[in-house]
């Protein structure tokens, strides 16, 4: 069975990403506008009658919409939140609209199954402005099948030994590498915002994301994390090839390969097709990457190497 991981959108205008198998698919939050979530879903080959539920990390403003909301409502998408997060939205429309229908969904901090099988394990986040979670996603298990597994964090100012378990072994790791401290501190923004990225309640930096990457892939076989997507890269405080330098360092220092993919605020990227295995690939347009190792053969760099505009990656 095929599976696939799509990023819709990642960064402080709207986040959304959608892990899929088979014909159902769950989205992790809802926080682009409806005709932005509309178009991206359909560029990635699915669309709301496709979708089993959502998920949400937090109610910040980047990842939820009231419109969204709505056309869940009328499709009959559940959202599933933490009950913190169902009182901090109870003023929005597309809220009350979906809990008139009883389309709300309070998870606590334990895993829960979601529609069309979808096992869901809470991770708590670090982030100011109310509970927070990522979340490690498993789906298509069952008799001798192992199925698959991504791992979603961001959002977050630090992180400890038990999210670093928690997100070891999976095929797709996604974490936050948001900004660059020196760009941060030098980015003239005011001295409190600049404080509060920089804090335990803020948002990883380059560093601490491929510390995390890291300690995961420590923890991980050999034959888990295939890819790697950097989440929630800042526009202002931070540069793709920055964010993909450290990472790429991360996963050399490992003795792994596996492919890196900076995700995008728009359009949809990356767009990722794999299996319960080493075998899995890639499709899209722009994908970067680096790896533990330079490849044997020019046909194996080309498949395993990208470039960003204006820069190759160390190891290409």
């Amino acid at each position: 069975m095929t599976f696939q991981f799509a990023v819709l959108g990642s960064g402080s205008k709207g986040n959304a990403a959608l892990f899929r198998h088979g014909g159902a698919g769950l989205l992790i939050d809802a926080g682009l506008g409806v005709r932005s979530l509309t178009e991206r879903l359909a560029s990635v080959g699915s669309g709301w009658s496709r979708l089993a539920a959502v998920v949400l990390t937090h109610t910040h403003g980047d990842h939820v919409d009231t419109g969204a909301f709505r056309r869940m409502a009328r499709e009959g998408v559940p959202l599933y939140c933490h009950e913190e997060h169902c009182r901090r939205l109870a003023p929005d429309p597309g809220f009350a609209a979906l809990d008139a229908l009883g389309l709300v969904r309070c998870y606590e901090e334990r895993p829960f199954m979601a529609p069309s099988g979808f096992r869901v394990e809470p991770l708590t986040a670090w982030h100011d402005g109310g509970p927070t979670f990522g979340f490690r996603l498993e789906a298509g298990a069952g008799g001798k099948r192992r199925g698959v597994s991504v791992g979603y964090l961001t959002d977050t100012g630090t992180w400890d030994d038990a999210t670093a378990e928690a997100l070891a072994d999976v095929e797709i790791l996604g974490v936050e590498f948001n900004h660059d401290v020196a760009l941060q501190r030098n980015s003239g923004r005011h001295p409190a915002l600049i404080a509060r990225n920089l804090g335990d309640r803020g948002h990883l930096s380059n560093r601490q994301g491929a510390e995390l990457v890291a300690s995961i892939l420590e923890r991980s076989r050999r034959d888990r994390v295939s890819h790697l997507v950097l989440l929630h890269l800042s526009e202002q405080c931070n540069r793709p090839e920055i964010a993909l330098r450290e990472a790429g360092e991360a996963v050399r220092e490992s003795g792994r390969q596996v492919l890196i993919h900076a995700a995008r605020q728009a359009p949809a990227h990356p767009d990722l097709a794999f299996a319960p295995s080493r075998s899995s690939a890639w499709r899209g347009h722009g994908f970067a990457a680096a790896g533990a190792r330079r490849p044997k053969s020019r046909r194996a760099h080309a498949e395993s190497c990208g470039f960003l505009p204006g820069m190759a990656l160390e190891g290409s």
